[in-house]
């Protein structure tokens, strides 16, 4: 949600020397434009001046020539810089020695020196400016003037050259900590808005951030989802009230609960007021009932599948024995009511068994084996083997393909959810030749009866657990249908009037 850092390029020995070299040049640009048209030199005239200049036209041309060298960084400077100093000491001699006040030019090359080196390589460049302007008085000391004055100055100068080394080299090495200091931060925080904007978007509340305008800051893609289309800068209609309740309760700093219908969705969540820069923001958390709702039955529904499932297997070992011993009794008794008696035990020892396969049945969502299946050979197999366990529906079961189809699906999961569409459709159908009927379309296969179809009270639990309007009924074959769908990725639905059911396909991936 943050915006890039903007890139920056590192300041490598190259860079350095191409920059200190133009340094040089504007410097000795505007000595020469200060001295040679406002006071032309007094002593000699500007004879000596083409040489000098001639000399650090040479000193320019090694400058870039260094950089390509790709020498070390001290050692390029510190070439450069005795260079500077030797001429910048002999333009000062030709303008009087050290009373003429261009000594003073020798401290911005130093202090620019003592940024791109190390400490003893500052206090070496002031020794070399030093002996330099030393050099110099030692030369009028030679050729017969007073030099008392001259010393002072040049130790004052001295003293100055190595000021200006020390103090720039300690404030470049502070600016470079600071640097470091602040690209490590930088790196540190770019981190953690990585890890923030990860955890935002794993959350899976809808998170809003806004001003006290309604405006939004930030969200996540939960919110997207929740709320529709979100720009950032934009205000959210949809979420004005909560701020106007917000701020008629006087904008209090503590989270609080809240309650809101955005688009037909009824959503429940807290607020959090912030603060950023003086300016209040509100941290909406919100989630659809609905989904809670879903959710909660959903863990319902899991917990009671585990514990019918551990409650059936307990059963099955005594309805068997049951089973047995009433087909043992059945096979000895001679009096019918006994007979009777015992096939009516008989009867309800597989009705329970029946049931106790369908709550088995509930645990086998996440065991799919998907594979790719041509619906023109599946279908025709699948409508046989249906005809063997029903067969009064042999001949009578139409299949239309609009289109040819494959899909990928698990082959027992689909076995049991046509198959037990098929089951409940025939027996409401009118058992003509095409009362029961599939259309297989690109995205669908609709399996049609010519009943009744669903009384719409009933509609809205079609699909739940143990519902069933028949008495031998265990009303788990539909619910289980759609679990097994959804566990492909596909989905089962009712669609009035009359008896249709809609089992819609996977998408390819």
């Amino acid at each position: 949600m943050s915006s890039p850092a903007l890139p920056t390029s590192p300041l490598t020995p190259p860079r350095a020397l191409r920059y200190y070299n133009i340094f040089r040049v504007a410097s000795v640009a505007a000595l020469l434009i200060m001295t040679q048209w406002a006071m032309p030199a007094p002593f000699g005239g500007n004879g000596w001046l083409g040489g000098w200049l001639l000399m650090y036209g040479g000193l320019v041309v090694l400058g870039v020539l260094l950089p390509r060298l790709r020498i070390p960084l001290e050692w390029g400077v510190t070439v450069g810089l005795a260079g500077d100093i030797a001429l910048l000491v002999v333009y000062m001699h030709e303008y009087g020695g050290v009373q003429s006040g261009f000594g003073m030019l020798l401290l911005p090359f130093l202090a620019v020196a003592g940024v791109l080196v190390t400490g003893r390589l500052a206090l070496f460049h002031a020794a070399m400016a030093t002996l330099a302007v030393f050099a110099s008085v030692l030369l009028y000391a030679l050729n017969g003037l007073s030099i008392p004055r001259e010393l002072f100055q040049a130790a004052l100068l001295a003293i100055a050259c190595f000021v200006t080394s020390s103090t720039t080299w300690l404030l470049a090495r502070k600016a470079r900590e600071s640097e470091r200091l602040a690209a490590e931060r930088g790196g540190q925080l770019a981190s953690l808005n990585r890890v923030n904007a990860l955890v935002l978007q794993a959350l899976r509340e809808a998170v809003v951030v806004l001003d006290g305008h309604g405006v939004v800051r930030h969200y996540n893609s939960r919110a997207e989802r929740l709320l529709g289309r979100i720009q950032r800068e934009a205000t959210l209609p949809e979420l004005m009230p909560v701020i106007q309740r917000w701020q008629r309760s006087g904008c209090q700093p503590y989270a609080q609960t809240i309650e809101s219908n955005v688009r037909g969705q009824q959503l429940i969540g807290r607020m959090v007021p912030l603060e950023e820069n003086g300016a209040p923001l509100l941290v909406l958390f919100l989630q659809n009932v609905a989904e809670l709702a879903a959710e909660a039955q959903q863990l319902k529904l899991t917990a009671l599948g585990r514990l019918t499932a551990n409650i059936a297997h307990e059963i099955r070992n005594p309805l068997a024995a049951i089973s047995h011993a009433s087909e043992l009794l059945a096979e000895d008794a001679a009096d019918p009511a006994t007979r009777r008696l015992a096939g009516m035990v008989q009867d309800n020892t597989r009705r329970i068994n029946r049931l106790v396969e369908e709550v088995l049945q509930l645990n086998r969502r996440d065991r799919v084996r998907s594979e790719t299946l041509e619906l023109s050979r599946f279908l025709p197999e699948l409508i046989d083997s249906f005809v063997l366990a029903h067969p009064d529906t042999a001949g009578r079961i139409l299949t239309r393909y609009l289109v040819p189809v494959s899909v990928r699906f698990d082959r027992g999961h689909l076995q049991q959810i046509l198959g037990n569409l098929l089951s409940n459709g025939w027996r409401y159908s009118s058992g003509t030749t095409g009362a029961l009927r599939m259309e297989i379309d690109h995205d669908c296969i609709r399996v049609i009866d010519d009943g009744p179809g669903i009384a719409p009270d009933t509609q809205s639990h079609l699909f739940e657990p143990f519902f069933t309007t028949e008495s031998s009924g265990t009303g788990l074959g539909l619910y289980i249908a759609r679990e097994l769908a959804e566990a492909n990725g596909a989905r089962l639905d009712y669609q009035p009037p009359g008896g249709c059911f809609r089992l819609s396909l996977p998408k390819e991936p």
